[in-house]
């Protein structure tokens, strides 16, 4: 039993090695162009009550840390910083507090989607102890998700979708997550989200 479970791991290791022309790869390739430098995207700035209050675009944007001392010498006293720095086309934009959207252009809200209150998931079933480990082998390939966005207040905002969806969190970028949709960066800033897998909403 214990060998079966190896070499389906194996299995499942190689598998991902072997598609990775995947999600990963393609999210590490765009985070080499540049963090957000040199790729157009439209900047949405929300309320608490999802409202959006400022939007900008710019062709080259980048987003760091406006940083004190407590960010660079860890026995500095006082709390680290988390107000972002924006810098679009050569202008500047510090930010603390709001919900921001960083959407490439070309990615879109999906109009009209009414997210459901209610999922039925109790069909099907899984290998408990290999579930996680699938599903994240399935991410790193890239998968089909629907990603809802709320404001800090859960009121909803949004709704992005794609087929090969790969999903991570900057360690540079604090309260940040950053998502490849089909080849597309979307970064979500201080926001409440769920990610699904498309497929458990049929």
């Amino acid at each position: 039993m214990k060998n079966n479970k190896k070499v389906i791991i194996a299995f499942l290791m190689i598998l991902t090695l072997t598609l990775s022309g995947c999600s990963a790869i393609l999210d590490r390739i765009s985070v080499l162009r540049g963090d957000l430098i040199g790729n157009k995207f439209e900047i949405s700035v929300y309320d608490h009550y999802a409202n959006k209050t400022l939007e900008l675009n710019g062709s080259k944007i980048t987003v760091g840390l406006f940083e004190n001392d407590a960010n660079v010498d860890p026995e500095s006293p006082g709390f680290e910083s988390s107000v972002l720095e924006i810098t679009v086309n050569g202008r500047e934009m510090i930010q603390v507090g709001n919900t921001v959207i960083f959407a490439e252009q070309g990615l879109d809200m999906v109009e009209d989607y009414n997210a459901p209150s209610n999922i039925d998931v109790s069909g099907g079933g899984g290998f408990v102890p290999l579930d996680r480990l699938i599903n994240d082998l399935k991410n790193q390939i890239g998968k089909e998700k629907t990603i809802i966005i709320s404001s800090q207040m859960g009121i909803p905002l949004g709704v992005y979708q794609g087929e090969n969806v790969y999903v991570t969190v900057p360690e540079d970028l604090p309260k940040m997550t950053r998502l490849n949709i089909d080849g597309k960066s979307l970064y979500i800033h201080r926001a409440n989200y769920v990610i699904l897998d498309t497929d458990l909403m049929e």
